[in-house]
Formats: structure tokens, C-alpha cells, sequence
């Protein structure tokens, strides 16, 4: 029987812990603490975890021929967990001060989605990047919004997913898998009734959409449909994405924040910006790798 409890795995105490990413090769689930600058690394065989200093606060990870393939502040760039030795590869133009990279994704092509936002959310800077196998840069033609976060594409690639945070939308766009260019914006669904706001999220071979809701404390699976399916309670207000991991993909790691919690309201929650671990019954997609399609 699938267990449903939520367990902190790893209680690292990011401030603002994002980007998990499963790596199968190695068994490892890597995941960052944007604000530090570290990158985070747990082994669920052993329970051991990993902290590495990192040159950029990079945001969002993908696998990428044994590396890491990095997006932070304004650049990407590739990073070997092995010698800690990082090579920019990728410098992204950026309109005014205050820009960084936030949430991203791989796209069915094998290019990698990369959403930018103003750091102090003062703008409506949101937009996203498509970097190339080849590490050309092109903007993607969506609409700016305040924060960009979750970033998925359905199983037949024709859907992209991604959000609109501040007005507590989540977005559907069809996709063109051939160029890459989007049409048809319309909400997929909204979250003011769960009184949270949707952050990054994870899809599964059923089609279903799973979402972390930044200052509700729960996880929401949605089906194709945007119908809820299910609701995850969690012991930490602010969940920030998440992603299937383990040897047959049911396992739901979820990373954390502790930013902006203070005083009474941290001590009751002293796991906020942890990683939190759920056994799911429905197993999630296989990562891809940068530049394959």
C-alpha cells in the first residue's frame, strides 16, 4: 500500500530551496537554496545529504551528459559535481537591474525552457527563454507575468503548463513541438480558493498535474481537465516545487522555503526548508536530458 504520510527527508533549512531534480543514473535527488547560492544533494539509499558552494544562484537544474546544466542569476551555464568546476555557456539579456532566472524546465526537443523575473518582484519582468541543444537563446512567445514559475510540458508535448503566481493562475498554452511557439493562452485553473499561490510542480504518466502552493501547505494534483484530483497537506506553509523520483518514479520529493517565516510562526514549523518526501501510486515521467529529444 502506497503510504501518504509526508516525511522530511532531508531538514537542510534552505531559505529558498527549489529546482529538485532526480537523477537515475546515480539514484540522487539534487535540489538548490537560491538565496545561498548552494546546491543540495540526498541519497535515498543511504540517507546521506551533500551541500556544494555554487558560483551563480542558480535556480533550476537539468541533467545534461553526466553534468549538471545550471540557470542562475543571468546565465547558464554547466557544472560538474564531481571537480565542483563550472563553465558559463549561456549569457541571457536582461531589461534592467534586479533579473534573475526562477523556474525552468526541459522541453520534448530537448531544449531548455528558462523563466527570468525581477528578484524583488517590483516588475513585471516574467518571461521565458528557450536555449537550444546547440545553447542558442530565443524568447519564447508568451506574456510577461510578475513571477514565472512551474514550467511542464504534457505527455504528447502539445501542452505547456506554466503560471501567472501573483494572480494565482495556472496557465495552459498548446505547444508546437516542431517550433516551439505557443498559442491559445487560457487558465487552466486558479487557486485563490485554497488561499495559496501556485509555485513549480511535476506531471505525471496519467497526464495529471501536480502543484505546490506557496503559503497554502499543500500539494494539489490536477487532472487534464483542471479538476481536482487530490490535496496534500503539508507541515510547511511554503512548498516550492517538486518532482518524482526513486527506481520506479512514485516518490514526490518536495522542496521548501523558510523565507519570510519568522518568530512564532517558523517554531511551528521548524522543517520549513527541508525536503520532504510522499509515495504516490501513479509514477511520474522519466527525466529528460538536455539536448535530447
Amino acid at each position: 500500500m502506497t503510504n501518504t504520510q509526508v516525511a522530511c527527508v532531508a531538514p537542510t533549512g534552505c531559505v529558498l530551496g527549489e529546482g529538485p531534480l532526480w537523477s537515475p543514473s546515480e539514484g540522487v535527488l539534487w535540489w538548490i537554496d537560491i538565496k545561498r547560492a548552494k546546491l543540495h544533494r540526498y541519497n535515498p539509499k543511504t540517507g546521506n545529504t551533500r551541500r556544494m558552494d555554487l558560483p551563480i544562484r542558480a535556480s533550476v537544474l537539468a541533467l545534461c551528459n553526466g553534468d549538471l546544466l545550471l540557470a542562475g542569476d543571468r546565465e547558464v551555464g554547466l557544472y560538474d559535481p564531481e571537480t565542483e568546476a563550472y563553465e558559463r555557456k549561456v549569457a541571457l539579456s536582461a531589461e534592467g537591474p534586479g533579473i534573475r532566472t526562477n523556474d525552468g524546465g526541459l522541453a520534448p526537443d530537448g531544449a531548455f525552457w528558462v523563466g527570468v523575473m525581477h528578484d524583488a518582484e517590483k516588475h513585471v519582468a516574467g518571461r521565458f527563454y528557450r536555449i537550444g541543444p546547440d545553447f542558442s537563446v530565443s524568447l519564447v512567445n508568451a506574456p510577461r507575468v510578475m513571477v514565472t514559475n512551474l514550467a511542464q510540458f504534457s505527455s504528447d508535448g502539445r501542452t505547456f503548463y506554466t503560471s501567472d503566481s501573483v494572480e494565482q493562475e495556472i496557465l495552459a498554452y498548446d505547444h508546437d513541438p516542431e517550433t516551439g511557439r505557443l498559442s491559445d493562452r487560457r487558465v487552466f485553473a486558479t487557486t485563490t480558493a485554497l488561499g495559496g499561490y501556485p509555485d513549480g510542480g511535476a506531471m505525471d504518466v496519467e497526464g495529471a498535474l501536480w502543484v505546490c502552493l506557496w503559503d497554502a501547505g499543500r500539494l494539489v494534483r490536477y487532472r487534464p481537465d483542471g479538476r481536482i484530483d487530490r490535496q496534500v497537506e503539508l507541515p510547511v506553509s511554503r512548498p516550492t516545487s517538486c518532482t518524482f523520483g526513486g527506481p520506479d518514479l512514485t516518490t514526490l520529493y518536495i522542496t521548501s522555503a523558510r523565507i519570510g517565516i519568522d518568530g512564532e510562526a517558523l517554531m511551528a514549523q521548524s522543517m520549513a526548508g527541508g525536503l520532504f518526501a510522499l509515495d504516490v501510486e501513479v509514477p511520474g515521467h522519466r527525466q529528460r536530458s538536455f539536448g535530447v529529444s
